[in-house]
């Protein structure tokens, strides 16, 4: 019975969800048709995507999409594994001092990165490298923080009953430690991934010849708005792909574990 009305719930999910944005496509399709909306700023649907799928079967969009998909990847996995290094190291040292560390830590993350970002080309160039760095730096935060409290929520009994058994610390890492803070890093990391695909079409808005970001900037200065309105489209579908992908496999991991976005 629980699983019929899961099974139910979904479909109804996705029958408003289609429903929803069927809606959307014919009232913007209505209101620019009937002269509501001027087409000299937001034009026809049609156009749009008839554009988009001209851009799309030419290839172009698709060059660019694996661009920022390189960049991303790139930023996300080194700050994956720096973040995962540094959460485990804070985690295991004293409270006393990660006290002293962690609000150092909080204060950089708060730090705008797109006020930092002239400073990562001024250091690093306005190649790829400052690209990947701003992914990196927006990124590593919630892996790291995320661990840190993985970490710090294992149950110490679990703990205690691993060494009172005669675990070694790689046991109790592996076999204790690690299965019980896998949700929360899992969170980080998911949260992470999410972060660093906004952050580099931003970055790629910026300063970039190639990529979406770029797609959709030189077509805002072109007034190019069937690109435009295309592009962020085609952005958009990515983004709720790549956050469904997320969820679909945080649910196969942790079936028990509640959803949390």
């Amino acid at each position: 019975m629980k699983e019929k009305n899961k099974v139910i719930s979904k479909i109804g999910k996705l029958i408003f969800s289609t429903l929803s944005t069927a809606a959307f496509f014919v009232i913007w399709y209505l209101a620019t048709s009937t002269g509501i909306l001027d087409t000299g700023i937001i034009p026809e649907p049609l156009k749009v995507f008839n554009q988009l799928a001209t851009n799309i079967f030419k290839g172009d969009l698709l060059s660019h999409t694996l661009l920022t998909f390189k960049r991303a990847i790139i930023g996300f996995f080194v700050a994956l594994i720096v973040g995962l290094l540094i959460g485990f190291f804070l985690a295991s040292i004293s409270k006393k001092l990660r006290n002293y560390v962690i609000p150092i830590l909080q204060f950089f993350e708060k730090l705008n990165p797109f006020a930092l970002f002239p400073l990562f080309m001024l250091f690093f160039g306005i190649g790829e490298f400052s690209k990947v760095i701003i992914i990196f730096w927006v990124a590593v935060w919630p892996i790291i923080f995320h661990t840190i409290a993985g970490v710090e929520g294992v149950d110490k009994l679990l703990i205690k009953s691993a060494r009172t058994i005669g675990a070694s610390p790689k046991t109790e890492f592996f076999k204790v430690i690690l299965p019980a803070a896998l949700p929360d890093i899992i969170t980080g990391i998911k949260f992470s991934a999410q972060i660093a695909f906004i952050l580099v079409i931003s970055a790629e808005m910026l300063s970039s010849s190639a990529g979406l970001g770029w797609f959709i900037s030189i077509a805002k200065t072109q007034y190019n708005l069937p690109n435009l309105y295309g592009g962020t489209l085609f952005v958009a579908a990515l983004g709720i792909t790549i956050n469904k992908i997320l969820n679909i496999l945080e649910s196969k991991l942790f079936v028990w574990k509640e959803k949390t976005f």
